[in-house]
């Protein structure tokens, strides 16, 4: 198995002057061989500002360690932007190896293998979705707090260079805020049989329950004010979460009686 080197090309950037499509990109390594004449990549749904994910296999580069990769993309114009430059490392062949572990942690790193690690199924190419508990988030969660990973391997026990997720935009607020920020009101809290949803506004919101192990127990689209039975929940403490102001996720803790 060869390892493939993920590239997250952040074309917004380089083509900010443009005001038409981009249709297709091109990338190379360390020399350049003119433009057109690199390796191309096609953009599926053409805009003029966008993100785009490209995948480069290890065989591109001519020996591992550090190299310089060279990106643009081009307008329906036929005009190409700026060329972007990234500083990335190529590993050698890795045969046989398969990632098993992944470990997380927010902010501060306790070193390799002291955060908070998941066991996966052994595969070496494969997508991976895991739970993190409500409790293992920021005791005052800010938006933006981020979250670190990197994944474990089972031939040499190694582990991958550190990947942050700074996109993460969900806000802990107390109920009563949680009215203010939205103009969602939930209640009662504590609650027994049934939550109310009332709604002071016309946007569609998305509200899901999770229990306190970070396991979604309800996931519903609300138009309208709504009750949600809640009475084959048992007692305990949940977090009560919804999308709302541009999608970002705004959550509070309730308790079932």
């Amino acid at each position: 198995m060869k390892k493939q080197i993920m590239i997250i090309a952040f074309v917004a950037i380089a083509i900010s002057a443009f005001s038409q499509n981009l249709i297709r990109g091109e990338y190379f390594i360390d020399s350049d061989p003119g433009f057109g004449n690199a390796t191309g990549f096609t953009i599926a749904v053409p805009d003029s500002d966008l993100t785009h994910a490209i995948t480069i296999p290890y065989s591109s580069f001519n020996s591992s360690g550090y190299h310089n990769l060279f990106f643009r993309t081009q307008n329906s114009n036929g005009n190409w932007s700026q060329t972007t430059r990234s500083f990335v490392e190529a590993d050698d062949d890795i045969n046989m190896s398969e990632i098993i572990k992944v470990e997380y942690f927010f902010n501060a790193d306790n070193g390799f293998g002291n955060n908070s690690i998941i066991l996966l199924d052994a595969s070496p190419e494969k997508t991976w979705e895991f739970t993190i508990p409500f409790d293992q988030l920021p005791s005052e969660w800010k938006s933006n707090d981020t979250l670190f990973v990197r994944v474990q391997d089972d031939k040499n026990k190694g582990w991958s260079q550190t990947s942050f997720i700074d996109s993460l935009n969900f806000v802990m607020v107390g109920i009563k805020n949680l009215e203010q920020i939205t103009g969602v009101s939930i209640y009662p809290n504590p609650f027994s049989d049934e939550i109310n949803v009332s709604l002071k506004n016309d946007e569609i919101l998305q509200l899901v329950l999770y229990n306190e192990k970070g396991q979604l127990i309800f996931d519903k689209e609300l138009k309208k004010s709504d009750k949600i039975n809640t009475q084959f929940l048992a007692s305990g403490i949940y977090v009560i979460a919804i999308y709302a102001n541009n999608k970002r996720l705004y959550g509070s803790k309730i308790v079932k009686h």
